[in-house]
């Protein structure tokens, strides 16, 4: 949505186009990256080892969660945007686009390190003392 929304150039029609399918679109993308980052952390939800070692090394969620912003910031510099020329009403216009192959990996590292951001073993013990309290 911050993508289109910094590429807006048109009338009222493109202006509720916007309104309309961005969202539908964003939903459906938000889904299927849930969805790919679910598929692909099922080791670290089933495999008793690889859960240990991740929620041990929390950090590390943190650190990817910072990797993946950043490269979503870099896909927005100058140095990396992609110029693309396009055919509108048929006059030839010329864009420049935040870097795809950033942006996306930033996106699912982001994505994927949250989603799979376990506290630590820690704060674990002291909820469940605390839950078994009530």
């Amino acid at each position: 949505m911050l993508f289109a929304l910094l590429d807006y150039s048109g009338g009222f029609e493109k202006f509720l186009g916007l309104l309309v399918f961005q969202p539908v679109i964003a939903v459906l993308l938000s889904g299927l990256t849930i969805v790919l980052c679910f598929i692909v952390g099922l080791p670290i939800r089933f495999n008793k080892t690889i859960n240990q070692w991740w929620t041990k090394n929390y950090i590390l969620t943190i650190a990817l969660v910072i990797v993946g912003l950043i490269f979503l910031f870099l896909s927005l510099l100058p140095p990396f945007t992609e110029a693309v020329t396009l055919t509108i009403d048929e006059e030839i216009v010329n864009k420049t686009i935040p870097n795809t192959i950033l942006a996306i990996t930033g996106w699912f590292i982001f994505a994927f390190a949250f989603l799979h951001t376990y506290p630590p073993y820690i704060v674990r013990q002291k909820l469940a003392s605390v839950a078994s309290r009530f």
